[in-house]
């Protein structure tokens, strides 16, 4: 038989955190390796994946046709092109449009996933959604930046590109 397969990083505790977590946020690896390191800062991004696997949530679930559907590939564009999009969505208040520059799955990630009561509640979550997809999540093609940070780093390398200086905008004790 040999012995079960445990974790060397990993309490058996912090194993049940992390596939837990796995099956609640259906979140790609990565995407969870940036949310748990807050709780668990020695969590590797290959202990994680070994972890998955111990406990049957390596791989995410299936579309309903039994495959996963094709990636699109956005074109690149430099820094300061911007994706505008707009959204319909409705409140007790009525139809609301949202208007969306910069991230093209802004759109999935709120108002198609949720449905706010009024447009304060649609404000705060919008608010605290923007926030976190700004200065939180870490993003695999920026090189696993924030996208503050990358926009940070690219007015270090190029700043005649830029009217205002980002880093006014970075988090800390007076923002």
């Amino acid at each position: 038989m040999g012995p079960v397969p445990a974790s060397t990083v990993l309490t058996s505790e912090e194993e049940a955190i992390a596939a837990a977590f796995r099956r609640h946020t259906l979140l790609p690896l990565d995407d969870c390796l940036y949310a748990l390191q807050a709780t668990i800062p020695r969590l590797s991004r290959s202990a994680l994946h070994r972890c998955f696997q111990r406990h049957g949530v390596s791989r995410m679930p299936l579309s309903e046709g039994g495959q996963s559907p094709p990636k699109k590939k956005f074109k690149d564009y430099p820094i300061g092109y911007l994706h505008v999009d707009f959204a319909e969505l409705q409140t007790e208040e009525g139809r609301q449009y949202l208007f969306v520059a910069i991230d093209r799955t802004i759109k999935e990630a709120t108002v198609q996933r949720y449905h706010d009561q009024t447009t304060a509640e649609l404000n705060d979550h919008l608010q605290a959604f923007l926030l976190a997809c700004n200065h939180a999540k870490r993003i695999k093609t920026l090189r696993d930046l924030t996208q503050h940070e990358f926009v940070c780093a690219q007015r270090q390398k190029n700043p005649a590109i830029f009217t205002h200086d980002p880093t006014h905008l970075t988090l800390g004790l007076y923002s």
